[in-house]
């Protein structure tokens, strides 16, 4: 939905927004938005490391990228592509629901999933922690 680029208060608690392309008041909560950021970046940090598989890592920040309002943030956009393309692996604990043979029959293609995942992603989560600081800082503040 497009918006117009002036913010809007709504009150002093820290819920801000702007006015959609209807005039109608659209309101975030700055401590929601931060908050998606934090796992977003730290979630990026984790990809990096290692201590944190790169699908299961780009799943997370797909998932947050619309609460941190980053939905359309070129680094964060690759991340949506890597969750969509492999939506059907079972990672984490949806495993617990699948067979054992299942499981086996797929690790091979949940492993080249997650070198590719991982190639693709290794850029943007550098970028996402270099960008760190300002991403953290919320828009006027």
């Amino acid at each position: 939905m497009p918006t117009s680029s002036a913010p809007v208060s709504f009150d002093d608690i820290g819920d801000t927004g702007s006015v959609d392309e209807t005039g109608i008041a659209v309101s975030w909560n700055q401590s929601e938005v931060i908050a998606a950021r934090q796992i977003i970046i730290e979630t990026a940090k984790g990809m990096l490391s290692g201590s944190v598989s790169p699908v299961e890592g780009a799943r997370a920040i797909a998932r947050h990228s619309f609460r941190a309002r980053l939905e359309d943030d070129p680094d964060v956009l690759p991340f949506v592509g890597i969750a969509s393309e492999t939506e059907s692996l079972p990672l984490g604990r949806e495993r617990t629901h699948w067979q054992a043979q299942a499981l086996a029959d797929l690790q091979g293609k949940i492993d080249e999933a997650q070198a590719w995942a991982l190639t693709v992603a290794s850029t943007h989560c550098q970028s996402l922690v270099a960008r760190s600081e300002s991403l953290m800082r919320w828009p006027g503040g």
